[in-house]
């Protein structure tokens, strides 16, 4: 009984690593963090903080639920790589609406751009998609990481050691190979590092 408890341990430590740096997960707490160092008021945070939420993580998995209900992809965790490019499509059409939102209402520009960032990214996967079952999970915490050593505080360069765990937790469960998680933390590192040199973040 000891030893099976023993063994379970690093299945549970993995399972627990993916839930919580969720694609869905971590860009909310990004947003948390980015809007709370940049909002002028308290109803600004909250504001933008509700429309990232919305746009970001409740609208793309409530249409992935409605998905699987309607039998169009297995599960909410999308194991195949056939499965991802709809519930992408609809993710990037919805956080497209959602920055194009915080523009009109006058965001802070960092909030815009972090969006933009996102976006970059999340296009970049829709291309590879299809072809390749990259790992969200590694890409976009990565990205995530980037865009608060930038906008928040150079310090928190540091968290880059959550992503060797994150690859380990992926490959650990057999969701992806270790290329798959290598290679998306580092497009997740070229593409918003692109994006800083091409659109500079102002203020």
């Amino acid at each position: 009984m000891i030893q099976k408890t023993i063994t379970a341990v690093p299945a549970w430590i993995a399972l627990g690593t993916s839930v919580i740096f969720s694609p869905f997960i971590v860009p909310i707490v990004t947003a948390i963090f980015v809007i709370h160092k940049h909002a002028g008021t308290s109803k600004e945070i909250v504001l933008w903080l509700t429309i990232v939420a919305i746009f970001v993580t409740v609208l793309p998995i409530l249409a992935i639920t409605l998905l699987v209900r309607f039998s169009k992809v297995s599960n909410l965790h999308l194991p195949n790589k056939e499965e991802r490019l709809m519930p992408l499509c609809f993710t990037l059409a919805s956080m497209v609406l959602g920055t194009l939102i915080l523009y009109k209402i006058g965001a802070n520009q960092k909030i815009i751009w972090a969006c933009i960032a996102y976006i970059v990214n999340s296009v970049v996967f829709l291309v590879i998609t299809p072809l390749w079952k990259i790992s969200f999970h590694t890409s976009v915490t990565t990205g995530c990481i980037m865009v608060l050593v930038f906008l928040v505080d150079s310090n928190l360069v540091w968290l880059f050691l959550l992503i060797p765990l994150i690859a380990w937790a992926r490959v650990y469960r057999e969701r992806h190979t270790l290329l798959q998680t290598v290679v998306g933390t580092l497009l997740a590192i070229v593409n918003t590092m692109l994006l800083y040199y091409f659109l500079p973040i102002s203020g």
